[in-house]
């Protein structure tokens, strides 16, 4: 694994090694709505992290991915058809290299999208569907790109020297939220859809803020903050105005995820997935299992 790669995963293994959960949290399977989330997993026991899809209350979980590969960052297309993915699968021997995939909901028919030597990796479906927005390094930074849904029409979307990372695309596909350090810290950001009028939303220089996640009326964004000690969930308006702390800073808690109403939001934390109301009320723990599992996405 390069030094950069190691950087990148070093607040999520940080997280998912943490203690754990407090025990006052709730325990599925609860009633915490419909629908279901993908996540990824090593539940497996196979050494490496696998997709899979369950039940909104943790129930039904199915493993989408088989190869014995890094598979990790699933991400829904808006139509629900389809799920992109992060994975190493054709790494070349003896290198770890991250390419984004897509595949059908149920698993089958992966295509590779990005197909170069540098890491391409946390995908973000347009709203239309045409279109993934990505992290690349392959012009030695690390950099946010588009390209079509098979890798054509490539184009990069942020020049910078600092490091601009997890693209998160506004529903009504005109602005893309994303995490950068390039005022010296890691802050989120808007841009429009096609790069231009960066700016800065949450502004804190004595914090990280990351994993930016719009509402699906896109007027809150939720994201993961550390500052007020340990990472939490936090809620902002889509300005950057009024951010709200939601989850206590005894467990780490990262990368939100809305539901398709709004009315909820999944979170992982200490290596598990969580369910709570969009103000914060009832945090339930949807899954149960001693392997790590991270990154949930909410089925549109």
């Amino acid at each position: 694994m390069d030094p950069s790669t190691a950087r990148r995963l070093v607040p999520v293994l940080a997280l998912i090694l943490a203690v754990a959960a407090c025990a006052s949290d709730t325990q599925g399977p609860p009633d915490v709505g419909p629908g279901q989330i993908a996540f990824a997993s090593d539940r497996a026991a196979s050494g490496q992290f696998d997709i899979y899809v369950m039940n909104a209350n943790g129930t039904a979980a199915q493993r989408l991915t088989q190869q014995l590969a890094f598979d990790f960052w699933p991400t829904w297309s808006p139509d629900a058809t389809r799920l992109a993915f992060v994975s190493d699968r054709d790494s070349p021997a003896g290198k770890f290299n991250l390419d984004v995939y897509v595949m059908n909901a149920d698993g089958t028919s992966p295509v590779r999208v990005t197909a170069d030597t540098a890491v391409d990796d946390e995908p973000a479906w347009s709203p239309d569907g045409t279109r993934l927005a990505f992290r690349s390094e392959r012009d030695g930074n690390s950099e946010i790109y588009l390209a079509n849904v098979d890798g054509t029409g490539l184009v990069r979307l942020t020049t910078n020297v600092a490091s601009d990372v997890q693209p998160a695309w506004s529903p009504d596909g005109s602005r893309i939220a994303f995490v950068t350090d390039r005022d010296g810290d890691t802050e989120v950001y808007v841009m429009n859809a096609d790069g231009t009028g960066a700016l800065n939303l949450t502004g804190n220089a004595a914090a990280s803020d990351l994993g930016p996640a719009w509402s699906p009326d896109g007027t809150r964004i939720a994201f993961h903050s550390n500052r007020d000690g340990a990472f939490a969930i936090f809620v902002m308006n889509a300005d950057g105005s009024g951010p709200v702390r939601l989850t206590d800073v005894s467990t780490p808690a990262e990368l939100p995820a809305w539901s398709p109403d709004g009315t909820r939001i999944a979170f992982d934390s200490n290596a598990d997935i969580y369910v709570m109301r969009a103000d914060g009320t009832g945090r339930t723990r949807v899954t149960q299992t001693d392997p790590a599992e991270y990154a949930p996405r909410w089925r549109p």
